[in-house]
Parts: C-alpha cells; structure tokens; sequence
C-alpha cells in the first residue's frame, strides 16, 4: 500500500524540479535576451506599421508615407518619456533636499541609506521588468494611445 504514494511523491518531486530548473533557466537566459533586444523605438514602428497594414489593407505607397509619420512620433514619445523621467529625478531631489535640511545629523546619516536602499530597488525593478534602464531606449511608458487621431491642442 505504500507504493502508491511513493509513486505520488517522486511524480510531484520530479515536477517541482522541473518547474524550480525552468525558472532558473528562464531568469538567467530570459534577463540576457531582455538586455539584447533593441529598445522601443527601433521595433515598434515597424510593428505599428505591419498591424495597420493588415488591418487597414494598406497599399505599398501608403505604407511608405505612413513609415515616416509613425516613427518621428515613435521619436517625440520617445524624448517625452526621458523628459518626464528627468522631471521626475528631478522632483525627488528637490523633496530630498528638502527633508534633509529639516534632519539632524544622525537622521541625515539614516536618510542618505535608506535614498541609497530606495534607488537601488527602483532601479532593480526597472531592469526586471524591462531589461534595460530608463532613458534613451529605455523602457516604455505602458499601454498604447487610443486608436484615432490625437485630441487637438487647446488654444
């Protein structure tokens, strides 16, 4: 009667190794991929172009005056994701700054490791998720636009 459960329990052994080495396999090889891959801007305009294409039925003539619209977009939204990044550098500075002259020495001590603990996760983060750091060819912003034409500027 014990053999069925020993059957049991090298079957779900056997699985659980299997699952921890392909995690270990896909986080070694999967972070190097990530690394390797070209940034956003260099593949997603060729990807925006092809799904219009398939889904609009774009003639060849179309799909060469659309190329050059999508990408110098893909390059404005480019330069405004690193614009709000250093904006945003830029905004926890001045708050550290700011907390610091109000920190005695000792706290100014405990503050500087903890921004030290601070930047290094929000910078582990970052590589795990895109692969590479913020900044030119960094990672994107998130979810796509709307479909349709962009909403007209306010006068």
């Amino acid at each position: 009667m014990n053999k069925p459960w020993q059957l049991v329990l090298v079957l779900v052994g056997i699985f659980v190794a299997g699952g921890v080495t392909g995690t270990f396999i896909t986080l070694k090889f999967g972070r190097e991929w990530a690394m390797r891959r070209p940034g956003p801007d260099y593949q997603w305009a060729p990807k925006h172009l092809k799904r219009l294409s398939d889904r609009l039925g774009l003639q060849a003539d179309q799909q060469a005056q659309i190329l050059p619209i999508v990408k110098r977009n893909m390059e404005e939204l480019s330069q405004v994701q690193n614009g709000c990044f250093a904006a945003t550098t830029a905004v926890f500075e001045k708050m550290q700054h700011e907390i610091s002259e109000k920190l005695t020495p000792e706290q100014l001590v405990k503050y500087a490791q903890f921004n030290k603990e601070m930047h290094e996760r929000a910078k582990r983060v970052i590589l795990e998720k895109f692969g590479r750091p913020p900044g030119p060819g960094g990672p994107p912003s998130g979810d796509m636009p709307p479909p349709g034409p962009p909403p007209k500027a306010k006068n």
